[in-house]
């Protein structure tokens, strides 16, 4: 099975190597892209041994994503693993995820921080915690962690689907449009990184409101 791992990556020059090292031995491939960095993101990934594909302005962590997506369905492959290059997501869970789509064949596999809040921001714990817990009632269905970027996907299902967000949202989105598509969804347990250092992109409540804007959008459609 040839499985190619995405890695979104904004202004994370100090953390990217060390993800691209971590990850190498779990894929058949790993595909940085770089989301219009100025810090020599692009320059360390490249020299680390991923393929890079640079957006030469910040579009949103979703327009990332949609272009590793369009690269993974040009190039045959089968399985994508997303995981965020800023070190929070680690990479030793790819194998956990790969045991998980064998023995369930579910086309997303999110993993879930649902087990693991303890050392989250309070701020990310408490939108988490609203947008998982709407969802799941606007979906009649558990979501576990609606957030979550460390994934496991079917490359057969992003084709069944257009998918429209370019920032944040996008979690949510594909997991809205694979439960009304009727694909099949499970979710394991991972640990994340989380420390003052580490960079984020997320706006807080800002974001919140977005994904609950884009939750009753995409239920209605």
């Amino acid at each position: 099975m040839r499985l190619l791992a995405v890695i979104p990556a904004y202004q994370v020059v100090s953390y990217i190597k060390g993800v691209i090292d971590a990850t190498k031995d779990h894929v058949s491939e790993i595909l940085v892209v770089d989301d219009g960095s100025t810090d020599g993101t692009s320059d360390v990934a490249k020299a680390a041994g991923a393929n890079v594909i640079r957006h030469e302005l910040n579009r949103g962590k979703g327009a990332a994503l949609k272009t590793g997506f369009a690269y993974a369905i040009e190039q045959d492959y089968e399985v994508i693993i997303t995981l965020d290059g800023d070190g929070q997501h680690d990479p030793k869970y790819i194998s956990d995820f790969l045991t998980a789509f064998m023995n369930t064949r579910a086309d997303l596999i999110v993993g879930s921080r649902a087990g693991d809040k303890a050392d989250m921001p309070w701020q990310r714990r408490c939108s988490n915690y609203l947008t998982s817990h709407i969802l799941s009632a606007l979906l009649h269905r558990r979501i576990e962690d609606s957030q979550s970027g460390y994934r496991l996907i079917n490359v057969a299902m992003l084709k069944k689907f257009e998918l429209k967000s370019d920032r944040y949202q996008m979690e949510t989105e594909i997991i809205i449009k694979a439960v009304r598509a009727g694909f099949k969804i499970a979710f394991i347990p991972i640990k994340v990184l989380y420390g003052e250092n580490f960079p984020t992109g997320i706006h807080g409540w800002a974001d919140t409101f977005r994904w609950i804007k884009l939750m009753l959008k995409g239920l209605r459609g």
